[in-house]
């Protein structure tokens, strides 16, 4: 059992490397579009939709990263203020809680969403909005398994 946890493991830190190329081809993209348009007079046509497809991957996946590496947003305003014994009961229910519940509504409605982007395609390009849509499912996907880890490593010995 856990050697399919250690490639699980694995497998899901596919997330971090995949946000990060997503971001630095973002850049790629971007920047070869500013330099054409301003070099050379003559924009190109379609980073407006390639940008569009690397951050709503680079966004969705960097946050299931996030919520591995335990580094997601938490205002720590209530837990600050808690006796210690109550502030990690409040950390965490909010830490895996709220992440999972936020997930499994990300999940139900990112699936929802893909049943209409699969008709749809970009302008230029012709990439159909499931390719760009389906990140929000895969990143609920990721999300729910980091906390399901977390779940099960704070309840095994």
């Amino acid at each position: 059992m856990k050697r399919i946890f250690t490639w699980l493991d694995r497998v899901m830190r596919l997330d971090e490397v995949i946000a990060t190329a997503a971001v630095f081809a973002l850049f790629l993209v971007a920047i070869s579009n500013i330099f054409m348009r301003y070099l050379f007079g003559s924009p190109l046509a379609w980073t407006e939709e390639i940008l569009q497809l690397l951050l709503v991957w680079a966004t969705f996946l960097g946050a299931s990263a996030l919520v591995r590496r335990r580094e997601h947003v938490f205002i720590s305003f209530v837990t600050d203020k808690l006796p210690p014994r109550l502030a990690h009961w409040n950390e965490q229910v909010f830490s895996v809680g709220i992440i999972l519940i936020s997930a499994l509504v990300m999940l139900y409605w990112g699936t929802q969403l893909l049943s209409f982007s699969a008709f749809r395609s970009t302008p230029m390009l012709q990439i159909p909005y499931y390719w760009i849509h389906v990140a929000i499912p895969v990143s609920a996907v990721v999300m729910i398994y980091h906390c399901v880890v977390r779940l099960i490593q704070r309840h095994t010995p």
